[in-house]
Order: C-alpha cells, then structure tokens, then sequence
C-alpha cells in the first residue's frame, strides 16, 4: 500500500480563513502530483491531523474543491482526485489543435473571446511568419474551458492571408486548426517548447486561481505541409488540469 502524502499544517495567517489554506495545500498537492488522479483521499481523520483543522472545516474544504471540479466524492469510497483536464502527448498537441484534440476524447470544449482583431504585424512577427512587414495578422485571445472547468489562456497569431475566414468566426467555438485546415494549411509540423511558472494575476483571474499557483506556459509555432508558419501559438495552462505523456526510447 501506498504512503500516505504528507501535508503542511495550515498556520492561519488572519488575512484567509482555515478552510481557503487547506484548499490550497491539497490543491497544490494535486497539481504537484502528491495526489494523481483518480487517487482517493486520505481519511478525515488523517487529513485533519496532517493539517490541524477541524473536520467541519476539512469538510467545507472538500465541498469546495469539488465545485471547483477538482475532487468528487461517492458515497461508498469517499472522496477522489478527479480526472479532469487536457492530457496528450507533445507530438500530438504540437499537431493538432486544443479543440479538436479534446472533442476527440469527448468532452466540451468552449472558450470566452478576449479579444479578437486584425492588425499589422511587427518586424519580428514578420520574420517569424515569413511574410512582409506590417502585412495582416489576425490575434485572437480565449480561456479555454472542458467541460465547463477553464483550462488555458491561449493567445494565437495567424498571417490572415493565410485563412482569411478567421476574421470572422465565432471562436467561442469554432477551432482555429480547423479552419486554417479548410483553407489548405494543415499544420504537419511545429517547433513547441513548454516551461513552467508562476500564474501572474492576471492569469490568475481568468483560470480562477488563488495563492501561488504553478502554471505550464507553451509556445508552438505550427508549420503547414510546405513548411510555411502558419499559426503562432501560446497557451498558458492550469498545472492540475494538465498533463503532458512522453515516451521516451
């Protein structure tokens, strides 16, 4: 049998009442991976010991997390670490886009826009696009949700003579791979790079994070079957509703 982590006690610090300080430490050990997914929960007993709470505030604690999707509970088992969350391998994220990836795997894909707009693209986003100074570049910025739960900020920039129809899509649900595979630019390869951090507050306030919490930032610049770049990629990402799979040798 397993270990049973361990947990920091809880030292009220008056700004946050007990209950907030426990939700964050068994969400940070839920995003660090002390608790995988699917993993049931220590005991009440333990978890108040291990966190010097009382259980009717353990139990608002656990209340909370699953509205917020991370846990759930059954009435034989107790509680669970819940299995949410975009999980794949980096080829297949590199290639193919968060939408189509997700509703692949069944679940509900939706976004808020941001912002969207057309505009000039900088020297260097030229370069990096191959295409002229200052030629049209569409920007789109979403939160990203499954199933409900937001998952990523993405921040996309594609050359708009690439697939002019993106300026006028409604990208609270349409899939911008998709359409850049309509208008002939499948993306078949990419240059993706991933590092980790710290949510800023702004990032903070849009995946409805608290405290300091660790996000995955990607960049992918995806190329089409001529080489060509044809969409700029950067996704920041929730840390306990991600995960990345390598297969290595």
């Amino acid at each position: 049998m397993p270990a049973e982590p361990e947990f920091l006690p809880v030292v009220p610090d008056g700004a946050q009442p007990p209950y907030v300080l426990a939700k964050q430490a068994l969400a940070h050990a839920i995003a660090a991976g002390a608790l995988a997914p699917e993993q049931r929960l220590p005991s009440e007993r333990y978890l108040c010991e291990r966190l010097g709470i009382s259980r009717s505030t353990l139990r608002r604690t656990l209340k909370e997390l699953g509205e917020e999707g991370l846990v759930e509970s059954s009435e034989r088992r107790g509680w669970r670490v819940r299995r949410v969350g975009f999980s794949h391998s980096p080829d297949a994220a590199a290639l193919v886009g968060f939408a189509d990836l997700n509703r692949s795997l069944g679940r509900a894909v939706t976004a808020r826009v941001l912002s969207a707009r057309t505009r000039p693209a900088a020297s260097e986003e030229a370069e990096r696009f191959q295409v002229a100074t200052r030629a049209e570049l569409f920007e789109l910025r979403r939160v990203r949700f499954l199933d409900g739960l937001p998952v990523c900020v993405s921040h996309d920039l594609v050359p708009l003579a690439v697939a002019p129809a993106v300026a006028g899509a409604d990208f609270t649900t349409a899939s911008l791979f998709g359409l850049l595979a309509a208008a002939g630019h499948v993306p078949v390869g990419a240059r993706y790079t991933a590092r980790a951090a710290l949510a800023d507050a702004e990032q903070k306030r849009l995946l409805d994070l608290s405290g300091p919490s660790p996000v995955l930032n990607t960049r992918r610049l995806s190329l089409d079957s001529a080489g060509l770049p044809c969409a700029d990629s950067r996704e920041t990402y929730r840390a306990d509703r991600y995960e990345v799979r390598l297969t290595l040798g």
